[in-house]
């Protein structure tokens, strides 16, 4: 019986794909059977219609994360990824400078310190690069979400000390400063003016009496890649831990009557408001395909964009799975998008680790799938380099389409880490000419 009823359905699929081919290609379902008897009692396809594009995603939230992206490099596919800090820095202590009355203080330096990341430090190469740091001068609110998007008001006077200076990131080397070994950081010296400042009109004062007076004083810091000319592959962003103890602004001075430096500490911690900005030029990429696809999304049916840090994300459609019902195939053994790389890649520039699939909720907004919500996620979507691909399980979301206890909204491809790198990379779509994307399902027929 069952051998007669998976050939009764073979025959039917392939009428139905005779009958589809009078129609126009984008009315044709794409039921075409791979091997019918591929396991005994089910029935395998991977020809579902599958319309791609690539689109820019609403801002994401990048504040109170794990780490901070700062650099800048002109990728030849996706065009110009620039990153910044915006944080807010603290005192160190209450009454800061109390019993200076009557010294003179003179500022040796202050330095701005971004501690690398310990895990990854950043993202392209590591060429020198020139930054600026500016005042911010808007209140910045813990309780407020900020987005990559986000630009605060800022004192437009740049506080670095040698604006044409670069700095050549070293992720690898330990500083020694006064004799100790400190974390790998970029050091970037500020104005002498700004440490004047504080010392001779700060010290001992009510804004320095503690952290409520001094943010409303000193609302925060805008550190930004300058927006210089640059060649393809050349620099990177870098990724920074702003909860490392050598992250902050450190004042250095002395007592003209003494002769030892002293020095004050401006940490950014756990209280710290703290996010990335990211800004993105699609349209000036030197190969073409990214922005004529944004132009027209048919061209996602052979690459897909995919980009951290609110660069690109994917946008699957599978317009005729509910024609399966009709053939009688209702229940699903497994459910699996196969989505290989588009050819190789530019190794520093490694694809997201991981790329998660969402749905769309009742509310219009991006939900998990039932396959993630569980203890164990049974997704995947974790990046293979010996296949150079990504493998989805959405079963469960599937069998509720097919069931209509979820509407057939599609997926949105996001990538992992998506507030805290730039990863990105090009899938290979359902009408690539070598490896397209396929979703290959698995019903069962008993």
């Amino acid at each position: 019986m069952i051998a007669t009823y998976v050939r009764a359905l073979a025959c039917a699929l392939v009428a139905l794909a005779l009958f589809a081919g009078c129609k126009k290609p984008e009315d044709n379902i794409g039921l075409e059977v791979l091997d019918p008897t591929d396991a005994l009692g089910t029935v395998v396809v991977d020809t579902t219609t599958i319309i791609a594009w690539s689109r820019q995603p609403d801002p994401g939230v990048t504040s109170g994360l794990t780490r901070n992206l700062l650099g800048a490099y002109l990728d030849p596919d996706f065009g110009m990824v620039r990153a910044g800090i915006v944080a807010q820095i603290r005192l160190g202590s209450t009454n800061v400078g109390a019993g200076s009355e009557g010294q003179v203080l003179d500022c040796d330096s202050v330095v701005l310190s971004l501690a690398f990341d310990a895990n990854t430090s950043g993202y392209g190469n590591l060429d020198a690069q020139t930054f600026q740091v500016f005042r911010i001068a808007e209140d910045l609110r813990t309780d407020t979400s900020y987005t990559n998007a986000h630009l605060p008001a800022i004192i437009p006077d740049d506080l670095v000390a040698d604006p044409r200076g670069s700095y050549v990131p070293r992720p690898g080397v330990k500083p020694f400063i006064g004799g100790d070994s400190l974390a790998p950081q970029i050091r970037i010296r500020l104005d002498n003016a700004l440490g004047e400042e504080w010392l001779d009109e700060q010290f001992g004062r009510p804004n320095f009496a503690d952290n409520t007076a001094f943010l409303q004083y000193f609302k925060g810091l805008m550190v930004l890649p300058v927006d210089e000319p640059q060649a393809p592959y050349q620099r990177g962003v870098l990724y920074f831990n702003l909860l490392s103890a050598d992250s902050k602004v450190t004042l250095y001075y002395r007592n003209v009557t003494g002769q030892d430096t002293l020095k004050v500490d401006f940490p950014i911690n756990t209280s710290s408001v703290r996010y990335t900005v990211g800004r993105f030029e699609h349209d000036k990429a030197l190969r073409p395909a990214l922005p004529q696809q944004l132009q027209d999304s048919t061209l996602g049916r052979e690459r897909i964009f995919v980009q951290a840090l609110g660069g690109m994300v994917g946008e699957l459609r599978f317009p005729h799975v509910a024609e399966y019902a009709g053939l009688g195939l209702r229940a699903l053994a497994k459910a699996e998008l196969v989505m290989p790389v588009d050819g190789p890649y530019y190794p520093p520039y490694g694809p997201p680790a991981q790329i998660f699939p969402f749905r769309k909720g009742a509310d219009g907004k991006d939900a998990v799938l039932p396959d993630q919500a569980g203890s164990v996620n049974l997704v995947g979507g974790i990046f293979d380099p010996v296949a150079k691909e990504y493998r989805m399980v959405v079963t469960q979301w599937m069998q509720g389409v097919l069931n209509g206890e979820y509407p057939n909204t599609g997926l949105s491809l996001v990538p992992s880490s998506r507030g805290v790198s730039v990863n990105r990379v090009i899938l290979a779509g359902p009408g690539h000419a070598t490896a397209p994307m396929k979703l290959r399902l698995t019903f069962t027929t008993y």
